[in-house]
């Protein structure tokens, strides 16, 4: 029995239409399935919580208000602007002890803009501040 032996310059051919086919089922099956949701048809009730948890914050914790005219309050302290905010938060947090975790609570009113939140939070971050809680009117979220 002889068997036909195949000389090296044939190259071995690679069927492509297999491969394209895979290819077109994947992407029909990614559109299919992808869900297109546009913003404003999305309802948000935000600073409230359905459970109501105990206050167990430590007291080392910052606490920075942030009022629904844009005006800031650090502990009992009221601040007027951002870089008020920025240099006293700057101080109490040199001030405190370098080898303890840095906490923050965030208490934002219902009415306050996004971006002051988001202001003050970018704030806490290149300060160095590794917590940061945001405070709701049934208990606190993390």
């Amino acid at each position: 029995m002889r068997i036909k032996r195949t000389s090296a310059s044939e190259a071995p051919d690679i069927n492509l239409i297999p491969l394209i086919d895979v290819l077109l089922v994947i992407v029909i099956f990614l559109v299919v399935s992808t869900t297109f949701m546009q913003p404003s048809q999305l309802e948000v009730d935000l600073p409230g919580t359905q459970s109501a948890k105990e206050d167990d914050t430590p007291p080392e914790a910052l606490r920075i208000r942030i009022g629904r005219d844009g005006n800031y309050a650090l502990g009992s302290q009221g601040i007027l602007n951002e870089t008020q905010l920025r240099r006293e938060l700057s101080k109490v947090i040199s001030a405190g002890n370098a080898r303890e975790e840095k906490r923050a609570i965030v208490e934002a009113d219902a009415a306050a803009t996004h971006q002051s939140v988001v202001v003050v939070m970018d704030m806490l971050a290149s300060l160095g501040v590794a917590r940061v809680s945001i405070a709701t009117a049934g208990g606190r979220a993390k």
